[in-house]
């Protein structure tokens, strides 16, 4: 739906702002420049409310610089309903109770702005393409990685890496930045970087390569868009192309390709690294995990027993994983809950389950 913006000379649009509605249906949006206000129209069949997200840059109500009150009228007459509001920097969210048959609602502020769309940001994608397929061509030491960050607006972020101290960067426009990378004997080089753009307008992309391949990257066009990449550096314990993979079942699988190690891929990249808490604990389990799985990854692949052993030892361990896919991740909490839900469930299979059957088996053989 588009509104229109009431003009003495023109009548410009702007687009609708969100909003959810019980009880009835909006029949239209007008802004009003001369009495400073938002009128929708609406055909409201019983009691309900709407809750609506007013943008700042359409309208808003202020006495200098603090927040006031808007005035909120229902069919003309003053509603003296308990108003609920909640405030942001960019916008304010209100929810008006409707007591039904109400036709028109009007929301009066102090300002008022012709949203008109703004035009889309224009990456330029081939001259971005052209940089990144350059220095993918340049060579550079071993044991470095650089990451390049693309755009026409402010930023600013942090990185680090097993190489490298935790460094705060802060620019504008593109720039690259050289950072260590470098596996020990028994450790994956792994790093992660943070960047979010400092403006609404504006692109920002970020692109790590090593070893002339890329290894991450991200981009976003949102406002104060933010970017999380982390991944592995380029390892001579790696069993095939890109970094990244889990060591211990390409070697028990045979392949990075292997359905099961996809499997493991994708659910890191889609859903545990899509939060802050999946992140840290990627981040922590890592340190952890390239401790030991290259040896184990090396032993697997000269005893073909010991690799049938662990193919089945990880067999419940992807099947309890499977649920991951089933699950609705919106928010931290749910990541925090259903990873430790699976955390126990596997605490259960391969610890408490077993213990279980040694005490049973030991009680009946003492009688």
């Amino acid at each position: 739906m588009i509104g229109t913006f009431i003009s003495p000379t023109s009548a410009q649009q702007f687009k609708e702002p969100n909003y959810k509605i019980r009880g009835g249906e909006i029949l239209g949006f007008e802004l009003d420049p001369d009495t400073k206000s938002l009128i929708i129209s609406l055909d409201q069949r019983a009691r309900g409310e709407l809750t609506i997200t007013l943008p700042r840059n359409l309208i808003d109500a202020k006495i200098g610089s603090e927040d006031t009150d808007f005035i909120i009228l229902l069919d003309g007459i003053s509603t003296y309903d308990l108003i609920d509001e909640i405030i942001t920097f960019s916008d304010r969210t209100v929810t008006i109770p409707l007591r039904g048959y109400n036709t028109e609602i009007t929301i009066i502020g102090t300002q008022i702005f012709s949203q008109v769309t703004p035009a889309p940001t224009v990456i330029p994608q081939q001259q971005i393409e052209k940089k990144i397929e350059a220095e993918l061509r340049s060579e550079m030491p071993k044991g470095e990685a650089k990451l390049l960050i693309f755009s026409d607006t402010k930023w600013s972020g942090a990185m680090e890496s097993t190489s490298s101290d935790y460094i705060e960067i802060v620019g504008q426009n593109d720039r690259s930045v050289v950072f260590g990378c470098e596996p020990s004997l028994l450790r994956e080089g792994f790093f992660g970087a943070k960047i979010q753009k400092m403006t609404k307008d504006g692109y920002l992309k970020i692109v790590a390569i090593q070893n002339q391949k890329i290894i991450a990257q991200g981009s976003t066009e949102a406002q104060f868009g933010e970017i999380i990449i982390q991944e592995n550096c380029g390892s001579s314990f790696e069993t095939g192309t890109g970094g990244g993979g889990c060591l211990i079942a390409t070697a028990a699988f045979g392949s990075e390709m292997a359905p099961q190690v996809q499997f493991l891929r994708e659910l890191r990249d889609n859903t545990v690294l899509q939060t802050e808490s999946g992140t840290s604990f990627m981040a922590g389990f890592n340190q952890f995990y390239y401790s030991f799985s290259p040896a184990i990854a090396d032993y697997e692949r000269e005893n073909p027993v010991f690799k049938e052993a662990v193919k089945i030892t990880l067999t419940p361990l992807l099947t309890s994983l499977t649920l991951l896919q089933y699950a609705d991740i919106d928010s931290e909490s749910e990541m925090l809950g259903y990873g430790i839900g699976v955390i126990l469930l596997n605490i259960g299979m391969y610890f408490v389950a077993p213990a279980v059957l040694i005490m049973t088996v030991r009680k009946r053989i003492s009688k």
